[in-house]
């Protein structure tokens, strides 16, 4: 479980240009609790991705707070990560991952088998720099962007990652495969989650991811935090936010047969 912020702007901003900063304050508050790192992606200006990354809570890392408030990109997302159990703290596992001109970041937690696992290795997919379930996700995205869309290469990752879970018990599914990826073109958000699986300690809403669109930015986030004009975002559908204009596609239902 993590918490997560992504955006595309009309033109360059700051983190906190961007967000109220009492809204940013109580985003950033929740590394308190997602304490296992922290990272920022951003589109630089050439059209490549910077990433800065540390593994302390968020709150109290000046980089952290530096970055929100000085580095501006018409495309950046951000990490608080809560790490799994049993899933070390160290760079590697921080997120976003990267690949080239393309930036990853996961929301949830599944179990992947032996058996898929070594499928990608097959198919000579993306080696996980770390040990995270994220990284593999991400890996799978790419394995099907080869030859699909985007969108189009994020449904069949999670199809797959659907299928592995089914196949030790038909009636279960990943607890969440939430998402954010930026290319040089667009960002790309995704939510699902299966609510049997959040913890009674958990606000119902933990996986439930939110946008808000406005004139000159596109913003989409997780839950548990005030954003103005917030509205829930569509569940199981790939939204696709383009660079420049900004333009708003949500993509059809996500077929998990």
């Amino acid at each position: 479980m993590c918490r997560l912020i992504g955006y595309v702007s009309a033109a360059p901003v700051t983190v906190a240009g961007l967000v109220d900063p009492d809204e940013l304050a109580v985003f950033t508050s929740l590394s308190t609790e997602h304490k296992d790192g922290w990272g920022v992606g951003w589109r630089r200006a050439d059209g490549g991705v910077a990433v800065l990354k540390g593994t302390g809570q968020a709150w109290q890392e000046s980089a952290y707070h530096r970055h929100l408030a000085q580095v501006a990109s018409d495309q950046q997302i951000v990490h608080l990560r809560k790490a799994s159990a049993g899933m070390v703290v160290e760079p590697t596992n921080c997120h976003p991952f990267v690949e080239g001109d393309v930036a990853f970041c996961h929301n949830g937690q599944f179990d992947i088998s032996p058996a898929l696992l070594q499928s990608v290795v097959d198919r000579h997919g993306r080696p996980r720099e770390g040990t995270t379930d994220s990284e593999f996700f991400f890996a799978l995205v790419l394995l099907h962007a080869r030859t699909l869309p985007w969108p189009e290469a994020i449904a069949a990752a999670v199809r797959e990652i659907v299928a592995d879970t089914r196949s030790v018990d038909a009636d279960d599914m990943p607890e969440a495969v939430n998402c954010l990826l930026t290319t040089p073109d667009a960002l790309y958000a995704y939510n699902q989650f299966f609510q049997p699986k959040v913890k009674p300690t958990s606000p119902p809403d933990t996986y439930r991811m939110q946008w808000a669109i406005r004139d000159d930015a596109v913003i989409v986030t997780s839950s548990c935090w005030p954003l103005d004009g917030v509205q829930p975002m569509p569940v199981r559908r790939v939204v696709q936010v383009d660079r420049g204009s900004l333009r708003v596609t949500v993509h059809p239902t996500v077929d998990l047969d």
